[in-house]
């Protein structure tokens, strides 16, 4: 019986080496007994290359692995041994005890042959480290501050709300991309919103998206605030400044009917002024319509109003009369008209003359400012 040139042993050889001598000459596998992966708990982010959030553990494994794992063959990890993959694959099982991951390892070095397989085991340590984003969201660190301001006057309260509302939300979506979009703390003033950002780049960004809902414009200061004690380049702290047109009253024309534009978190409420129904669009549906030129945006001193008078109700139509100007009456049909209420002659009534129409309106709680 011939025996392996290696080792000595006798029985069935393979290219003149055994079994043992065979897989130890043709596969290499290492995988450090234990693997610590900096961990902060604080916002639950691991660290490889850069700081990412552990949301799906199986994934973090299999990254960790992919990346302590040597071998001369091409590794595949699998959650079972599948018959026509032609690399070396490697069965990932695993337990949870704390902050440590037990894995163990089933490998196949051929996937036609299972009398080779063979077993390892690992462990995965989430070592506690506050991350470089945690450490300056806890330190009150902020790069930039973002200002909303009015062009006109101060913010009032229910829409200073909803701003603050919509730029919480634009910052939870940054986050995903950029870590440093938290917001540090936010302080309402008589003039407007001070946000401390822990990013600039997210500050303008929400600074475009303000400007794209509510229009108005943008502005930039910088200060001086020292030294990098590394490098040595001068460091400046960034004031973005949204001043945002007149946010008191806008109106939509909308298919023939008047509203009161509005913003709710990421929607825009439009309020009837006939009839004081509500319709909620989402933002970017209302940018598609804007576009479409379907809906037409009316600045508040911009809308005109007159002064109304019944003076003739009919089966199919009002008469009314103006009381200023021509004085002349006219008439509009019943079904152009509605109000919640029917009226009768003599009822003083407002009307916004719109495209040489007049939308009759009843919405009394706003247009007794107009």
């Amino acid at each position: 019986m011939e025996s392996c040139f290696i080792c000595g042993e006798e029985g069935i050889l393979i290219e003149g080496r055994c079994r043992k001598c065979h897989i130890k000459e043709v596969f290499h596998f290492t995988i450090p007994g234990r693997i610590k992966v900096p961990y902060c708990k604080s916002c639950n982010s691991y660290y490889t290359n850069r700081w990412k959030i552990l949301d799906d553990k199986l994934s973090f494994i299999t990254e960790i692995l992919e990346i302590n794992i040597s071998s001369n063959h091409e590794i595949v990890l699998v959650n079972d041994f599948i018959k026509k993959k032609k690399n070396t694959q490697v069965r990932v099982d695993f337990t949870e005890e704390g902050n440590i991951f037990k894995i163990k390892l089933g490998i196949r070095p051929f996937s036609d042959d299972p009398s080779f397989d063979m077993e390892a085991e690992t462990e995965i340590l989430l070592s506690g480290e506050q991350c470089q984003r945690c450490s300056r969201f806890y330190g009150g660190y902020y790069e930039a501050i973002l200002q909303v301001r009015d062009e006109e006057k101060k913010i009032e309260t229910d829409k200073a709300t909803s701003i603050i509302d919509i730029i919480d939300d634009l910052s939870d979506r940054l986050i995903s991309k950029d870590r440093m979009a938290f917001i540090a703390r936010t302080e309402e003033k008589k003039e407007g919103i001070d946000i401390y950002m822990g990013s600039l780049s997210a500050a303008r960004k929400i600074a475009n998206e303000l400007i794209k809902r509510f229009g108005g414009t943008i502005g930039e200061s910088h200060k001086l605030m020292g030294l990098d004690r590394d490098s040595g380049k001068k460091i400046y702290r960034t004031t973005v400044t949204v001043r945002l047109k007149d946010l008191t009253q806008k109106y939509a024309y909308y298919r023939g009917h008047l509203y009161l534009l509005d913003v709710a978190g990421d929607n825009f409420k439009l309020t009837s002024l006939e009839d004081d129904e509500i319709l909620s669009i989402k933002g970017k549906e209302f940018e598609k319509e804007i576009k479409k030129e379907t809906i037409r945006i009316i600045e508040k001193d911009l809308l005109e109003v007159v002064e109304l008078i019944v003076t003739e109700v009919t089966p199919e139509r009002y008469q009314m009369m103006k009381l200023s100007g021509d004085y002349e009456p006219f008439y509009i049909p019943r079904e152009d008209v509605h109000l919640k209420n029917t009226l009768i002659a003599g009822d003083n009534v407002k009307g916004a003359i719109i495209d040489n129409r007049i939308i009759i309106i009843g919405h009394e709680s706003i247009i007794s400012n107009i």
